[in-house]
């Protein structure tokens, strides 16, 4: 699963709709003092870092992954802290990191404007270089203090600014969530829950089974696995409505893993472009294939409307196909921003 989450991160970066990021970000910057945020179903801790990256973090920030798989906290660990290294920070770790009570800050100082570079840039999030002649070049300070906890992400006891919950919600059941999230949450805090699925699962190239493929797919989310749905995207539009919440941003943020061709002019004796997949992206296809092979298996075969001859066929050309460089892959997600209002007691 750690090298699943590793491997998506690209196809993250790409998918992330950036006004919704920008509005996170704004309101953030907007709120006084230190910064608490507390991120549930952390996974390798790959959303801090690319906030950190990005420069989207105020210049003060306490940030918590929780996480209930031991493994992908340790490996959290060790990726935040190259991560944030990579982004020119400088790390320490208050003690040691292998400890469950390991603490990481790091600090970063820069001069005058935003001057990062990204990988995935933003377009929305890009700043001004530039500074004016007449204008006095300022050091600012960057700190953030990082934590990493192994725990049940309802189970916590916190108090945070802003909750950040990136491709989960539509893995647990949205009212309990969203009742665990108000606990955490000071008044006006802000939740940011990024690649929510909701409803939209294709291949290319396609294929007579992939609509009915799709749809059992999907029953499998809704009425058999554990928590979550396939229409978790606007469930939760619908549920922060229900529970009083105010829907600051939302918009969509389809993965789309596609291979890319290495030249124009061909690269075998066929003519044919030679086509790769960008960074480990092909691993995040095969762990796609693999959800829907173990799902389809969960339902019984008397159920389903085709064989299980036919469904072996389906992910055998699937499989295929992904060897050969030609699948492509769209998964429909709906990132939103929502604030938790204040209550107002009356006397």
């Amino acid at each position: 699963m750690q090298a699943y989450l590793e491997a998506k991160r690209t196809v993250d970066d790409r998918a992330l709709n950036r006004r919704v990021l920008e509005q996170f970000e704004t309101a953030l910057t907007a709120r006084d003092g230190p910064i608490s945020v507390v991120e549930l179903g952390a996974g390798v801790g790959t959303m801090l870092v690319r906030l950190a990256a990005w420069d989207c973090l105020p210049e003060r920030v306490t940030y918590r992954l929780v996480d209930r798989d031991e493994g992908s906290i340790t490996r959290a660990r060790e990726l935040v802290s190259a991560g944030l290294e990579d982004a020119g920070y400088t790390v320490r770790w208050r003690d040691d990191r292998d400890t469950e009570s390991a603490t990481l800050v790091a600090t970063r100082e820069s001069t005058g404007a935003n001057s990062r570079e990204r990988d995935e840039p933003p377009g929305l999030l890009e700043h001004t270089d530039s500074v004016p002649a007449t204008a006095t070049a300022t050091t600012t300070t960057t700190t953030l203090t990082v934590t990493f906890t192994v725990a049940d992400a309802f189970e916590i006891e916190a108090q945070a600014d802003a909750v950040v919950a990136a491709a989960f919600l539509d893995l647990v059941d949205l009212s309990a969530a969203l009742e665990s999230i108000e606990t955490l949450l000071e008044p006006d805090g802000v939740l940011y829950a990024p690649i929510t699925f909701d409803g939209g699962t294709g291949f290319v190239p396609t294929d007579p089974l992939d609509r009915d493929i799709e749809r059992w797919y999907h029953h499998h989310m809704d009425e058999i696995r554990d928590g979550g749905s396939s229409r978790a995207g606007r469930d939760l539009l619908t549920t922060l409505r229900r529970r009083d919440w105010e829907t600051v941003a939302a918009g969509g943020s389809d993965w789309v893993v596609r291979p890319a061709c290495e030249n124009s002019t061909g690269g075998d004796e066929t003519g044919s472009p030679t086509t790769h997949y960008p960074a480990s992206e092909q691993l995040v296809l095969e762990h796609v294939l693999h959800t829907i092979d173990d799902a389809l298996a969960d339902i019984p075969t008397t159920t389903l409307p085709f064989s299980s001859a036919e469904q072996q066929q389906w992910l055998d050309q699937r499989r295929t196909a992904l060897e050969s460089g030609v699948l492509e892959f769209v998964a429909h997600n709906l990132d939103v921003l929502a604030r938790r209002k204040a209550v107002v007691r009356r006397l």
